[in-house]
């Protein structure tokens, strides 16, 4: 039995990335998605951004390699995601939004499939290419990009059940409250470094005094 959901749900998947409108309507009122699915895309993604770091061939790579650190590269990878789901869920509740944050989360994972899987070709094919193919396999990068931007518009659009217009209003919203997150985050470990060195430089002379 739950072969076959799992079967199922792969299924949805790879119709939402050719009928995101219909294959998204299914997933949100049909429960046809999965949160465990979205969440292994996007572990994959953020492996393939290190492969990519490493493994893209030298025409294309401008990455010092002998400073790539994995876990950041992975780390940001999902952050930025991350930061959007949140960010999402915040904007929309106040634009009285229908999808919920696993919603928002489903969607996001499902729609970075495609640049997963050029991703990926394009790290292998960028080993075999000269400079002037380049282009070529940039392009392919660039399909990638649209064909996700196309599927999160989609899926945003069905899950939240708005227009395409105010869907562009919440985006640009989500973007701010980005920035806002990442500003009040940097301003919160700002102060907590700064509390810690006070606490440590108020130990050390304490302990300076006693002795």
């Amino acid at each position: 039995m739950k072969n076959r959901n799992l079967k199922e749900q792969l299924q949805y998947l790879k119709y939402a990335m050719f009928h995101p409108f219909d294959g998204f309507y299914e997933i949100k009122y049909r429960g046809k998605g999965s949160a465990l699915i979205a969440l292994a895309i996007l572990v994959l993604y953020g492996i393939m951004q290190c492969i990519s770091y490493q493994y893209t061939g030298f025409v294309m790579n401008m990455n010092a390699i002998f400073q790539m650190n994995s876990i950041s590269i992975f780390i940001s990878a999902l952050s930025v995601f991350l930061l959007f789901t949140v960010s999402n869920w915040t904007i929309t509740t106040l634009f009285n939004g229908k999808g919920n944050m696993r919603d928002i989360f489903i969607v996001l994972g499902y729609s970075v499939v495609p640049m997963l899987l050029l991703n990926g070709v394009t790290v292998v094919i960028s080993n075999f290419v000269i400079t002037e193919e380049v282009i070529i396999v940039r392009s392919l990068q660039g399909i990638g990009v649209v064909w996700f931007v196309f599927i999160l518009l989609a899926g945003l659009c069905i899950i939240h059940e708005y227009s395409f217009a105010v869907n562009i209003k919440t985006l640009l919203a989500t973007a701010v409250a980005a920035f806002i997150i990442v500003f009040l985050g940097i301003l919160f470990f700002s102060l907590m470094e700064r509390m810690y060195y006070f606490v440590v430089s108020v130990a050390r002379e304490m302990v300076r005094r006693i002795h």
